[in-house]
């Protein structure tokens, strides 16, 4: 027969694990798009319950994330190739996403008479862009300055 104590670490070391925590965040990301489907605000103050309680967890045991994530330190996961490849894809796909913004709010706006209560939109569209450059020249100067 286990102690109190005994059983009482193993059921931490459940909720301390990787895939509870991996399973945990995908089940409150299914709590908040119910709620936003459903505009329940119950399910989505659930959702923000447990999301706390799992910062929380996350919080106290944030020395050892790569090992609750990863699990074991001697396998290699990814390389530097890995790394480039997914670099130069996410700076395409930012420039490309960027322009298309843009694109998308030029038209918009062109056509300000045709249809007038959609020119809100393009504006609002020409300051996401200008926020993801903003963003985007902020990160490249503080990592070229880092690194």
């Amino acid at each position: 027969m286990e102690t109190k104590d005994g059983i009482i670490l193993k059921i931490l070391s459940i909720f301390e694990s990787g895939l509870f925590i991996k399973i945990l965040s995908v089940f409150i990301t299914g709590l908040w798009i119910v709620g936003i489907i459903l505009e329940n605000v119950y399910v989505i103050i659930l959702a923000l319950i447990l999301l706390t309680a799992l910062s929380m967890v996350l919080y106290i045991h944030r020395d050892n994330l790569m090992e609750i994530f990863q699990g074991d330190g001697s396998v290699i996961v990814e390389d530097e190739r890995t790394q480039l490849i997914n670099e130069k894809a996410a700076t395409m796909t930012l420039g490309i996403l960027t322009a298309v913004i843009i694109w998308v709010a030029i038209v918009i706006i062109a056509l300000r008479n045709s249809y007038p209560r959609f020119v809100f939109m393009g504006y609002t569209l020409f300051t996401v862009a200008i926020f993801c450059f903003i963003l985007y020249f902020s990160a490249r100067t503080y990592y070229s300055r880092k690194y």
